[in-house]
C-alpha cells in the first residue's frame, strides 16, 4: 500500500500483513513542479517494489501513477470515485484534467468508476473508450459486518452532515435551511462532520464555521476516523446537499448503519436513496427544498421513522456489499492471469 501521510491519514488503520510505505503528495497543489516531483517518487517505488499488478485512487495517483506503471510495464487499474471540481467547473483547470486524464487512464487496463453519469462524461469527453470502463454500481462498497443496523429510535432528531467542510459539499445550503428549521423546532440539532480543508478550492474557513457555530445553528464535531460512532448514535438522520459525487461513502455507510437520508438528486447521492422509503432526495442548492425534506421528516410518526431506517440498512444488503466489490476486483485480476498465459 502506497499512500501520502498527512494530517487527516495519520489514523488511517493498516490491515494486518500489509506493508504500507509513505509518499509526499501535494494534493491540492497545482504546481506542475510538485506532480512533477510526485510522479518520479512513484516511479522509484515502483521500480524498487516491482509489483504484480496495481490499484489507483484519487486523481493523481490515477494519472501519474498510472504513467509511471505503464513505463516500468506493469500493469494496473484506475478507480475514479469522481469527477470532483476539476470536471464540474469551467476553465482552465478542467481542461488540464481533461487531457491528463485521456494521457493517464489510456495506459490503465481499466477504469472503474462509481455513477453513471462519471461513466458517461468520460466517454463522451474521449477521455477513455467505453470497453475500457467498469461500472461499480454498489460504489465502493460497504463491510456490513462493521457498520452493523442500531436502533435509530430517539426522542431526539439529530440531521448529520459527514462529509469534508466545503461549500461543493452543500455547506451553505444546510446552514441556511438549518436556520429556517431551527426557528419551528429549536430542539433540532444541525452537526457537521469532517475535515476542513481551506487548500481546496471552495472549502469553508474555519472562521466561518465558528461564526456559525457561535449563532447556534451547527455544532462542528471536528474530525475523525471512526465515523461509525458518529453515525451510529440513535436519532441521526444523514444530510447531504452535494453539487457532485462519485458514489458517496458516508451515505453508503449510513444506509448500513440503519439512518435515513436526505441527499441531493444527483448521481453519487440518489443511488443510496428510495424516494419516501428511507429518505427524501431534493434539487441540489435549492434551500427550499432541503428545508421542506428536513421537516418533512420531522413530521413523520415514530412508526414511519423506523421503516425509514430498516429500508435503509435493507437498501445497503441489496446494493453495498464489499463482496461484491472484491469479487470485481478477483476479476480483473484473473482476466489479467489469463493474457500472460
Amino acid at each position: 500500500m502506497v499512500s501520502p501521510v498527512d494530517t487527516q491519514s495519520k489514523g488511517i488503520t493498516i490491515p494486518e500483513g500489509i506493508r504500507h510505505i509513505t509518499i509526499k503528495m501535494r494534493r491540492t497543489s497545482t504546481n506542475p513542479l510538485h506532480d512533477i516531483q510526485y510522479f518520479f517518487r512513484l516511479l522509484n517505488v515502483y521500480r524498487r517494489e516491482r509489483p504484480d499488478y496495481i490499484f489507483h485512487f484519487t486523481i493523481k495517483p490515477n494519472i501519474y501513477g498510472t504513467l509511471a506503471a505503464h513505463l516500468l510495464h506493469i500493469h494496473s487499474t484506475a478507480m475514479v470515485a469522481g469527477l470532483g471540481f476539476t470536471f464540474s467547473h469551467g476553465g482552465l483547470a478542467s481542461t488540464i484534467a481533461n487531457h491528463l486524464f485521456r494521457l493517464g487512464l489510456n495506459f490503465a487496463d481499466k477504469i472503474l468508476v462509481l455513477n453513471k453519469e462519471n461513466q458517461r462524461t468520460l466517454v463522451e469527453q474521449g477521455v477513455v473508450p467505453k470497453e475500457q470502463i467498469i461500472l461499480l454500481e454498489g460504489g465502493e462498497g460497504v463491510d456490513l459486518e462493521r457498520f452493523r443496523f442500531s436502533d435509530n429510535r430517539s426522542d431526539k432528531t439529530i440531521f448529520l452532515m459527514v462529509a469534508r467542510v466545503l461549500y461543493d459539499k452543500g455547506y451553505k445550503e444546510v446552514v441556511e435551511a438549518a436556520k429556517i428549521v431551527k426557528q419551528t423546532h429549536p430542539e433540532v440539532e444541525v452537526q457537521l462532520l469532517g475535515p476542513v480543508d481551506e487548500a481546496y478550492p471552495n472549502a469553508v474557513s474555519q472562521e466561518q464555521i465558528r461564526k456559525d457555530e457561535k449563532s447556534g445553528t451547527i455544532t462542528y464535531l471536528g474530525y475523525t476516523t471512526e465515523p461509525d460512532k458518529w453515525m451510529g448514535r440513535p436519532g441521526i438522520l444523514l444530510l447531504l446537499s452535494s453539487y457532485h459525487e462519485g458514489l458517496n461513502r458516508s451515505l453508503m455507510e449510513g444506509c448500513a448503519l440503519g439512518k435515513p437520508i436526505i441527499a441531493s438528486d444527483i448521481p453519487g447521492c440518489r443511488e443510496t436513496v428510495r424516494e419516501g422509503e428511507n429518505g427524501y432526495l431534493v434539487p441540489p442548492k435549492d434551500v427550499n427544498a432541503l428545508t421542506d425534506a428536513m421537516l418533512r421528516y420531522l413530521s413523520l410518526s415514530d412508526e414511519k421513522k423506523e421503516s425509514m431506517s430498516i429500508n435503509s440498512r435493507r437498501l445497503a444488503e441489496e446494493r453495498f456489499d464489499i463482496n461484491s466489490v472484491k469479487r470485481c476486483y478477483e476479476r480483473i485480476l484473473q482476466e489479467w492471469h489469463e493474457l500472460k498465459k
